[in-house]
């Protein structure tokens, strides 16, 4: 079976961070990403889970596989938003069956 590397870039971000995370995916020319709710967590600022009152507390995962040119490009758009926000944003290599879909 023939498989191709690509990057996945993986984010967790909070809610009202997410359409400029989009707009930076689609800039990109990434070819598609998920978008998935998340449910609880806990890192360097302690604690935090879904069903919280306020809906800017919430966070969510952004899956984008692509290619190593337009991972970094989305890597460095992310990191000029990310700075006064919570989030863990990374990548790192992924074998695909498809390598026309990415």
């Amino acid at each position: 079976m023939e498989t191709f590397t690509r990057k996945k870039v993986e984010m967790f971000i909070e809610r009202p961070l997410l359409r400029r995370a989009l707009a930076v995916i689609r800039q990109s020319g990434a070819t598609g990403y998920t978008v998935l709710p998340t449910l609880e967590g806990h890192g360097q600022e302690g604690g935090w889970q879904d069903g919280v009152p306020v809906d800017a507390q919430t966070m969510v995962q952004v899956v984008v596989i692509t290619s190593d040119e337009r991972a970094d490009a989305i890597m460095e758009g992310i990191a000029a938003i990310i700075q006064t926000w919570r989030g863990v944003i990374c990548a790192y290599d992924v074998q695909v069956l498809r390598r026309e879909r990415f």
